[in-house]
This record gives structure tokens, sequence and C-alpha cells, in this order.
């Protein structure tokens, strides 16, 4: 299957957001992590 040019365009119009908005969710995923009561080896193995 070959990808239309415009579909490439659109691709990489958007891949900065989408990237940014996934480094944003990891980003909150790893505060939530870090911000509990278990001891720093436990957070370190779950990040």
């Amino acid at each position: 299957m070959e990808v239309s040019k415009s579909d490439w365009k659109l691709f990489r119009a958007r891949i900065g957001d989408w990237q940014e908005s996934y480094m944003e969710r990891l980003l909150q995923e790893y505060v939530e992590l870090l911000s509990g009561e278990e001891n720093a080896s436990e957070k370190f193995w779950k990040v």
C-alpha cells in the first residue's frame, strides 16, 4: 500500500504535536510514580 502525498504531508504536520502529547502523558505518569510513598528503589523499578 502506497501512502499519498497529502497523507504524508498531514503526518509530518501533526507528528510533532503527537510526540509532545505522548511525552507529556509519560511525564505525568512519572510524576505520579515518583510522588508516591514507596522506597526510592521501588520507585526506580516502577519507572
